[in-house]
């Protein structure tokens, strides 16, 4: 009886846990449209490689580096999966860099995540910001959808 109840407990618990979806791959950023409604600049492409709940990769194109020497790291930090949900970070910009958190939620059909992406200016590789500033606290904030390349 014993032997049956913990066989009967570790398949329940099996099934209550939510299995972590593929986030594998190749996916395309599109940029935001600029002012006026235009289109932005060239897309991002985030190519992510997913060993059970670690995430790795790289955020490559858009932007970059324009005008800079400074060497470039797109770089996928501390990147976890669970469930439906990945999150990970990358250092963007030049000679002082800014932390960007992505959070991103994968659509029911497996070819959308819509990421909610945070520029944290207190993250920067050098002093922060001056108190008072718009620079200071949390930064900004923005919405932005990754689709699955083909």
């Amino acid at each position: 009886m014993r032997v049956f109840s913990l066989v009967f407990l570790a398949a329940t618990v099996a099934a209550a846990q939510t299995p972590t979806a593929n986030f594998s791959g190749k996916w395309q950023i599109d940029a935001p449209a600029g002012r006026g409604g235009r289109g932005g600049g060239a897309p991002q492409i985030l190519v992510i490689n997913q060993v059970g709940n670690e995430v790795t990769g790289e955020l490559g194109g858009g932007r970059g580096n324009v005008g800079s020497t400074a060497p470039v790291t797109n770089e996928l930090w501390d990147g976890k999966a669970s469930g439906n949900s990945i999150t990970f970070y990358v250092w963007r910009g030049n000679d002082r860099p800014t932390k960007t958190i992505y959070k991103g939620e994968l659509n029911s059909t497996g070819d959308q995540i819509t990421f909610k992406v945070v520029t944290d200016a207190t993250g920067r590789g050098g002093a922060a910001p001056p108190a008072g500033t718009a620079a200071q606290g949390a930064g900004s904030t923005q919405e932005v959808v990754a689709k699955r390349a083909r």
